[in-house]
């Protein structure tokens, strides 16, 4: 048995009427026209299956109906992969694009980033394996500072020996006791010692980065010295290693 859309004239195959039970609902699936037959003002037109060999099956229920008004299944999915897809391809392209710049301008990228604030020098600056620098006379012992504060201090010097200059050496200095305190200074900008010093001094001052003009040459040394305020006791142990060493990127290279 067939029945055709009032709205498109679209025939379809539908099951035997006892099937479809006491009043069935029908959607075309071409115009999405949703209608009963039984309300129509005639019942709707009965064809010959030999008139309808082509024709799909409408939707039989109204759940069925508001199924069909819903996207396709996995439609959603697919736009969202081909999205990322072509995100992913984007930035594949871009990260290329942008590696073979910095390879061809190498000189003009770390000029741009020497202008950077505060960081820009240390972006710029070209990193030196810290094997190039030897420490010497490493000494730990404690003393005391202003306000008779006990402090143990490590001094020391820095030998450049790299092949080039040098613009500033990060010196680690570590104390073990009952547990373990760490500290990073810059050779070449901490005091030459502390006594005359408040704790609040000591922790500002061994902060400080060397001089703009800092240059340590091949062959010449600088002085470190690395204070921990109130240290661990009993203090079993102290160590001091080159943390990293840099040279600035001159311009135009």
């Amino acid at each position: 048995m067939t029945v055709r859309c009032p709205g498109c004239n679209t025939a379809y195959r539908v099951p035997p009427r006892p099937e479809l039970g006491d009043r069935p609902i029908f959607k075309c699936s071409r115009c999405e026209h949703v209608f009963d037959p039984e309300a129509e003002a005639q019942e709707p037109v009965l064809l010959d299956d030999d008139d309808t060999s082509d024709a799909d099956t409408p939707q039989e229920s109204d759940d069925a109906a508001a199924a069909a008004d819903t996207d396709e299944p996995g439609a959603q999915p697919r736009s969202a992969a081909r999205f990322a897809l072509r995100a992913l391809v984007t930035l594949t392209l871009c990260f290329a694009v942008l590696s073979i710049y910095i390879f061809m301008h190498r000189g003009r990228v770390a000029d741009l980033l020497a202008q950077v604030p505060v960081v820009g020098p240390d972006l710029a600056a070209m990193r030196l394996s810290p094997a190039h620098v030897q420490l010497t006379d490493v000494r730990g012992a404690y003393t005391r500072a202003q306000g008779d504060s006990l402090v143990f201090v490590i001094t020391g010097r820095a030998i450049n020996n790299a092949p080039v200059p040098v613009s500033a050496i990060e010196i680690q200095g570590s104390v073990t006791g009952v547990h373990e305190q760490r500290r990073v200074v810059f050779a070449g900008a901490a005091p030459r010692h502390v006594d005359d010093l408040s704790e609040r001094e000591i922790d500002l001052l061994q902060t400080l980065h060397p001089p703009q003009d800092w240059r340590l040459l091949p062959g010449e040394e600088g002085d470190f010295l690395v204070a921990f305020v109130d240290p661990p006791l009993p203090l079993r142990e102290f160590t001091v290693e080159v943390a990293s060493v840099r040279r600035r990127r001159r311009s135009g290279h």
